[in-house]
Parts: structure tokens; sequence; C-alpha cells
């Protein structure tokens, strides 16, 4: 049993009592056993018309059966494998049980039907498939057959095909067709193999790229026959290329071509095979494809030493890439600023002259604006550079810390903190902050030991093994401010500790916001150095002692460091600590291994290029790219996606320190940058605007992502598109106006349409909201008709299997009960005569 509206039946229980409290207050003199009979009837009639309006009807299974044969009539079966088609129909209509209805439909590229009294090759079969059989759309023809089902049958639909589809998708019928509870079944019948060569497709390497870079398009080829002819590539409808081209029978070949768009423009790409005697389908022997060419790439180029930029801006130049140089301290710090550039490269430069801002904001700029960040190597760069817990490690393809694999030499690291009234507040929880990450990259065989002074010193923490993070985290979080300003004892207390622990490397760091009393401090620093302990210094403020400071630390052969930012204490020391734990800079000559493909590498390989004589060693993470290691096996240029954009990391650098030879005697220098910077830059695409079109059956699928800021989409905007055509026969004709689409909104910032492209050619979508534009092109390829005398089984399998059909085998048939239909019958007419 089924209803329609079942809940009206909830209204009996109101309406039956109302009819009572109607006969309680009735006045009308009448015999009670009348007025019983007249409520008993009346509640009746009311739960007849009740039931009536409830729409009930009776499931039962329907013994009713019906097949849809779909013949396919398409060009590349030719008249043998049409004959074919409608013998194998013949056949299983025979086999098919007496009482099952069965319909016929013809399917190119619409789907008729046919006549079940005649299924012979006639000559209108014959004319209709020279007419519509230049296309294969299964998608159409499985659509047109489940319109044609009797109501209360079981439903069974038999295609019969070789699955080479050219329009549409059959999978997206088959999923359909499967909610609706349609079993799809499918014979296989290959036409002849004649001779025939044919262009599949023509595919670019990228659909957006800036001018002066390398595109990549790449002609695939499949023959049935054995011949000689011509491969030729037009450009905007001019022959830019031709090559002689020996196919033999059944070959499937790729041939590339390399352009390089020198100015901006819309290109349209067209590959042709010509001179093929015998070809039996000369109308699949071209292919097209369009690329969108946009100005120069721009990039932001921040490096650590001014003097040696010259190197990668001259090389940029000659490869059609600007390089706008910033110095450290003029780094732009808001995601507006870093929004106008393609890329930003951070070479040799330390976080805390970055600033944290505008790590923030290079984080964002990346995450959420698709942009490119490059890092390159150098004393300044990566963990040695501050990096470690920052927003840019974050995104990067590599770990900062050293190789957990490398035979380690154990350290010893000893922070002396000013805890003095002036360091009360942010300055001294910033300096536990620090302290507790310069304890985080150091290694399980390493030491480290706090002392704080004021006017006395105080043990924070003894030195000790890096085993338990927590236990240390602890000890520094207790340390409070005190009074006075004394670093003499606090001195001497880390140095007697340095001298106590057997470890190779021995370092000092002292922070301090004042002056000290005490004296001869340039001579103990002198006095560590010579016992092997190194001493760097680090002042906050404008108060402090900077003159003594940069002295300790030049006669401790360590860093001074400045600050009047208490945020970059952290930078600082973690900096400083991996730098002079003497594990994270490999300074010796070594030469690259290239060991996976990758587009940066195109041309380069077997990578032959001069030694390098430096790199920071970092580990790779887990789903990066690693094209080139060190001869140790340690990254040296990484690259993933993070977000919506690309980083790579570059660990030896690029200029004179380590890339000196590569420099001087290496031509490849200038590629081998300009394809790692083409490759990580945000592709060319309106600023904060994105338009992707995608082909869904007949449809093309216009999606518009329009976005706010870093972290907001524009919703309820107003995205309106245009779309020019161009005929596949006359690329070097101008696109032509053809319609205007306004999209609605589908989603959070998202904007779709749809339109059908009814012609072969080029089709150029522009988008605008405001003053924000976008274009993408789309491909509607001419007739791919091939007569390849095989048969697509992946595609005609997956398509029953979806809808629990079965591949039909010769003489057999399908179960047509295994796909039970059911009826519903109304009983709502009898409850009205019973009303009545």
């Amino acid at each position: 049993m089924d209803w329609e509206s079942p809940k009206l039946l909830l209204f009996a229980i109101p309406l039956l009592a109302l009819l009572l409290w109607i006969e309680n207050q009735s006045a009308h003199s009448m015999e009670g056993l009348r007025k019983r009979v007249l409520l008993a009837l009346r509640g009746l009639g009311v739960l007849l018309a009740l039931l009536a309006l409830a729409g009930p009807a009776r499931v039962v299974q329907s013994g009713r059966k019906a097949v849809v044969m779909v013949l396919d009539h398409s060009q590349s079966l030719g008249d043998e494998g049409l004959a074919k088609v409608f013998a194998r129909a013949r056949e299983l209509k025979a086999q098919l049980p007496p009482d099952a209805e069965c319909f016929f439909v013809a399917l190119g590229d619409e789907a008729r039907l046919l006549p079940a009294t005649s299924l012979e090759v006639g000559t209108q079969s014959k004319e209709w498939q020279r007419v519509h059989g230049g296309q294969t759309h299964l998608q159409r023809g499985v659509e047109y057959a489940q319109a044609l089902f009797p109501a209360g049958t079981s439903r069974h639909i038999i295609l019969i095909s070789d699955g080479h589809e050219t329009r549409g998708s059959l999978m997206e019928a088959a999923r359909d067709a499967s909610v609706a509870g349609i079993q799809v079944h499918a014979v296989s019948v290959a036409g002849p193999r004649k001779p025939d060569v044919r262009v599949s497709e023509l595919i670019p390497s990228r659909s957006r790229l800036h001018e002066g870079a390398t595109l990549r398009l790449t002609a695939s080829i499949e023959s049935t026959m054995s011949g000689k002819g011509r491969l030729k590539l037009y450009e905007n409808g001019i022959e830019v290329e031709s090559r002689e081209m020996t196919l033999k029978e059944g070959e499937s070949r790729d041939e590339a071509f390399t352009r390089t768009p020198s100015v901006r423009n819309i290109y349209k790409y067209r590959a042709v095979l010509e001179g093929f005697a015998g070809d039996a389908l000369p109308g699949n022997n071209d292919a097209l494809t369009i690329v969108d060419v946009r100005g120069r790439l721009r990039l932001l180029y921040a490096e650590g030493e001014p003097a040696e930029a010259q190197y990668l801006v001259q090389s940029m130049e000659k490869e059609g890439i600007q390089l706008e140089l910033r110095q450290p301290g003029s780094i732009p710090q808001t995601l507006e600023e870093l929004a106008g550039y393609d890329g930003i490269i951070l070479s040799d430069i330390a976080a805390r002259e970055v600033g944290e801002n505008a790590m923030s904001a290079m984080h964002d700029y990346v995450d959420k604006l698709g942009g490119g960040l490059v890092m390159i190597g150098g004393p300044n760069s990566f963990g040695v550079g501050g990096y470690y817990r920052t927003p840019i490690e974050e995104i990067l393809p590599v770990r900062l810390k050293s190789p957990d694999d490398e035979e380690k030499q154990s350290a010893a690291l000893a922070l002396v903190l000013d805890r003095s009234g002036s360091m009360a507040g942010e300055k001294l929880e910033t300096a536990k902050s620090a302290a507790v990450a310069a304890a985080e990259v150091l290694g399980r065989n390493d030491s480290i030991g706090v002392t704080a002074f004021d006017s006395e010193a105080h043990v924070v923490s003894p030195m000790t093994r890096v085993t338990s993070l927590s236990a240390i985290a602890g000890q520094i979080a207790s340390l409070a401010s005190g009074g006075g300003t004394n670093m003499e004892p606090a001195i001497k207390i880390a140095r007697e500790s340095l001298q106590r622990v057997k470890a190779k490397i021995k370092h000092m760091i002292i922070l301090t916001d004042g002056q000290t009393s005490g004296t001869g401090y340039e001579t103990t620093a002198a006095q560590c150095r010579a016992e092997g302990i190194t001493i760097s210094t680090v002042a906050v403020g404008e108060g402090s002692f900077i003159g003594l400071l940069q002295a300790m630390a030049s006669a401790g052969g360590g860093q001074a460091y400045t600050t009047t930012d208490a945020q970059s204490i952290t930078r600082i020391f973690t900096q400083d600590t991996l730098l002079h734990t003497g594990r994270m800079i490999r300074e010796e000559p070594f030469e690259a291994k290239d060991v996976e493909n990758h587009v940066m590498l195109a041309g380069l390989t077997p990578f032959k290029a001069p030694a390098l004589l430096g790199y920071v060693k970092t580990l790779r993470k887990t789903t990066a790219q690693v094209p080139l290691v060190t001869d140790s096996g340690d990254p040296l240029l990484a690259h993933w996606r993070f977000g919506l954009g690309k980083v790579t990391a570059f660990t030896s650098d690029a200029k004179s320190r380590w890339a000196g030879l590569w420099l001087s005697r290496w031509p490849g220098y200038g590629r081998f940058w300009s394809q790692v910077l083409r490759e990580t830059a945000r592709p060319p695409q309106g600023q904060r605007m994105d338009l992707r079109i995608a082909m869904q059956g007949d449809e093309a699928l216009l999606t518009v992502d329009l976005l706010e800021d870093a972290g907001a989409r524009v919703n309820a905007a107003s995205v309106n598109t245009e779309i020019f055509y161009v005929a596949a026969d006359t690329l070097g004709a101008p696109l032509k106006p053809t319609a205007q689409l306004p999209l609605h909104q589908s989603g959070p910032g998202l904007y779709e349409g749809r339109f059908r492209p009814e012609q072969s050619g080029v089709y150029m979508v522009r988008a605008q909201s405001g003053a924000n534009t976008v274009s993408a092109g789309l491909v509607h390829n001419p007739n791919t008709e091939a007569s390849l005398g095989t048969v697509n089984e992946t595609l005609l399998k997956e398509a029953t299997e979806i809808t629990g059909g079965q591949m039909l085998a010769a003489g057999q048939v399908p179960d047509l009960k295994a796909n039970q239909a059911t009826q519903f019958m109304e009983l709502w007419p009898p409850l009205v005569v019973a009303l009545l």
C-alpha cells in the first residue's frame, strides 16, 4: 500500500470530534437510534473523503516487460558494421519472450525511432547514417530510449555499439538510468578496420601563460594504415611548422611542438595531417586548442645581499621575466600590496628582516590568492634564517630541521637571559618562548641550559640533554622578572656549564635590554672562544649597551643582533641556534642529481650543470616533489602545491657564493631559473577572479570564482560573460561575439552558467564583475569518428555495471525477470463512489 498524501488522515480525529460536538449541540427532535445512525453515516462519509484525498494505491508486481534496443549508426562502423548491428538486433528480438514489448532506436548525432516491423539495412538507414553518423552520441540515445517505456513495465535498454562516443557522456546517462530503475545492457560490435589516420587531440602544456614563456603542444596521432604524409601546425591560421610523417598500421604516436608566444594575444593552434593516400575518414585529420597569453611575468625579489641580485635580475630580463628588487626594510607588509605580483622570491634573507606581518601576508597570498613563492638558500635562509615556527615554514615543501639520519655532532647551548625589571611583560615572555623554540630545534643528543640574571645570577634550567622538552619548557616558564642588571655572574655560570658538558659544539646566546655592571666582558668572550665556546649577543631596545654586546660577539666568534621588536626574539634565537650548532649549512662542492621528472627541468635532463659550492640542509615533506637532490640525497630543488598556490625551495643560492660556477660556466642558468619561476608563479588570471570552462555532455559549464580578499568571497555579485567564436577552418580570422550570458550564484563566491557550442571551432569566454575581468577558451573539436575496427569495452562495461546490466555475448539475452516492474493501482475512485 502506498499513499500520496498520508498526512491528511490526521484530520480524521478533529473532524470526528467536530461531528460529535455538533450532534450534542443539535436541538432537533429526533429519536436516539436515528441520531446515532445519522452520526455514523456522517462519520463514515468524512473518513471516505479523507481516504480518497490521501491518494491510496495498491502496489502490485507487474509481469509486463519492455526492451529498447539502441542501434549505433555512426560512420565509424561503415556499411559492414551497420549490417552486424541489425543482424544482432534481429537475433536478440527472436530470443526475447513473446510477451516482451520491443522498440528500436537509431543513434548517430541524434536519435530517432525505427519501425519494429523492418530490421533490415535499407537505403533509408544508409542515408540516415551518412547524414547523422558523423558523431556518436550514446548519451542522447540512452535518454531517448528512457522516454519510450510504457508505464508498468520492466525497463531494459540494449546498446548495440562499438562504444566510441564522440559527443556527450554515456556514464552520465547510465547514472540517470540507474536512478530511474532502468538496466542498460551492451552488445559490442566493431566496424571494419578501414585505412584511417587521425589527430585525436592537441593538448597544450598550459592553457594560460605569460609572453615569452615556452609552450609545449602535444598532438596524439592514431593510424590503422601504413603511409607517408605531413603533420602541420598552424598558429592563428598561419602555418608555423611542418613535419614529414611515416606511420605504420596500428601505430599510436605523440608529436610535440614547442612554441614561444612573444606577444600578448589569444593564440589558436591547429594540428593537421595531410597527404596520406587512401585515408577513409579525412574529416578527423585535425585537432584544435587555444592558449591565452598574457603580459610579462612580474615577481617580487627580496634579496638579503642587494649587490648580488644583479645576476638573477639580468638573467631573467633576457628570459622575459621582470623582477622587482626589494631590500630588507622595504618588503610589502600587506596582502593588498603582494596581490599585484605573480610570485615572490625570498633569497638569503632572514625572517626577522622580512617581518611577521609580511610573512603572514605571504602565507595568505599563496594559500588564498593562488600566488607562487620561491625560497632560495643562503646563510640567512630556511632554518638558519630563523624561519622555524613562522608562517613561511608551514607552506614550504621542506622541513627546516637537519636530516635525522645524519651522523650528528653533539651540541651544547647555554642561554643567558636578562630578567631585570625593564624586561618585565612582553619582552620577558617572548624571551621565554624563544628559549623553548631554541630547545625545539636541538636534537636528542644535544644539551641546553638556561641562566637568568638581574643583580644576581639564577639557574633557570641546568645544563641537561634535550630528552624532555616539556620538562625544560616548564622550568623556563617559571622565570620571573627581578631588579638590577649584572650579567657577569650569569656568564660565568653558563661558561662553567659548557666546560663541563661533553659536546663537540658549544655555543652561548646572551640577551639583554639594558646597561650592565661589571668589566672584562670582551676578555671573557675571547677566552671562551679559545676554549671552543662561541658567543652571540642579542640587544633588545635602544637602551641596551649595543657597543659592548657587538664587541663581545666579535671576540666570541658569534653574531651580534639588534632589535627593537620583541616579537623577533624567537626568530633570532632559532636562527642563531641552527647556525652555530653547525649542522645546517654544508659548504663544499657537489653536483646536483635529477631524480624525478618535472616540467621545471624540461630540456635540462639529464642534468649536467657545474658543481654548486654549498647548500642549507633540509628534509623533504611527505607530499613534496624533489626533482633535484645533492650528492648526499638532501633536497636541492623541492616543489609542491599549498592551498591555491605553489611553493618551491632551492636550498643552494643563485649568486656568486655557492652558484659561482653556474654563473660563469653554465649556459643553462637562465633557462633553469626561468622555468622554476614560471612553473611556481601564479597562472595568468584575474587578480581575485578565476574562470573555468568544462564540457558536461553537449553543454559548456562556466564557473567563476570571485574573491573579495584572502579570506572572504563575494556574494550577490553581478557577473556577466561574453562569448566569442571563430570557425575551425578560419583560425586566422578575428573572434566574433556570439552571445552574452549572465551567471547565477551557485555557492559562496561561485557563479555558474551554461551554453551549448553548436559548431566546431574555438570559443572564447570573457567574464566581468565590476573592474575584474578574466577570460578562458574552449575548443569544440571537429568530427572525430575513426574507423579503428575496435570496441571501447571499458566504457560499455562501466555503463552496464552502474545500472546492474550485462555485457551480452553472442547468443545471450538479458534476464528480464531481474528487473521486475511495480504498478500502482489507484484506490480513490471506488472510495469516491462509496462516498456518493
